[in-house]
């Protein structure tokens, strides 16, 4: 699974990352998710004196399956009891910020009009979702589609499990990213999908991982079952495991 093929390889992907700009896969391509730290692992470091992370293999085998979509253009974001702007481009008002190249220069950046609707977030109906987390400091419940550049095809029986970038992703204390499943024998979409949790003013540089893609091949005969363990089962867990 973890691995990531040029358009000059012969083999043939089980899993294609296309941009439709054309322009981003230079900048912020799609990357192996084993090739981007942690967040929080710099912090570990310093704060602790050790990467400790690894020591649950369990989350730390999670954040390096499969493949990371960074943000593909600046990704400003304001929340509050007002309502919730967002804009995409370069910060002009932010004259500190030193802004990364971004083929999507400006939140009026002129495109072919058969990538239009890449450029802009579009906000969705939230009554799907009612209840699902907890939105703070009395700011209107929204949720936003903000469609990416990347089309995914997948082979016959590929699919895949198209999730926040939970341990790469250091604003999801701000953002609900929504999680789902994407059957990429019929549909190509990767959006980011996302609703601001409390009142924020944020500026997600273009770059920073937002979604971890987690292919997977489907097939109609898998099954499972529950019942008593065996005593070989019991005996292997039982056993201890060591991990360094």
């Amino acid at each position: 699974m973890n691995k990531l093929f040029n358009w000059f390889s012969k083999e043939t992907p089980d899993l294609e990352f296309v941009d439709c700009t054309r322009q981003v896969y230079p900048h912020y391509p799609v990357v192996l998710a084993k090739d981007v730290k942690p967040f929080f692992k710099e912090f570990q470091e310093k704060d602790e004196g050790n990467y400790n992370f690894p020591g649950c293999p369990g989350m730390h085998d999670f954040s390096r399956i499969g493949y990371i979509i960074p943000a593909w253009v600046d990704i400003h974001i304001k929340a509050n009891k007002a309502g919730t702007a967002i804009r995409l481009g370069v910060d002009s008002k932010d004259k500190t910020a030193k802004a990364k190249p971004t083929p999507f220069s400006g939140p009026m950046e002129i495109m072919p009009p058969i990538e239009k609707d890449i450029r802009d977030a579009f906000p969705m109906a939230t009554d799907i979702t009612n209840g699902l987390f907890t939105f703070k400091d009395d700011i209107k419940p929204t949720a936003w589609n903000l469609p990416g550049p990347w089309k995914i095809f997948g082979k016959k029986n590929v699919s895949a499990l198209l999730l926040p970038a939970f341990y790469h992703c250091p604003f999801l204390e701000d953002l609900y990213l929504y999680p789902g499943v994407v059957d990429y024998r019929e549909f190509t979409t990767a959006n980011l999908i996302f609703s601001p949790k409390r009142k924020i003013d944020i500026s997600i540089p273009a770059g920073t991982p937002l979604l971890h893609v987690i292919p997977f091949k489907t097939t109609d005969d898998f099954s499972a079952s529950y019942g008593p363990g065996t005593t070989e089962q019991l005996d292997k867990y039982k056993s201890p495991k060591h991990f360094y």
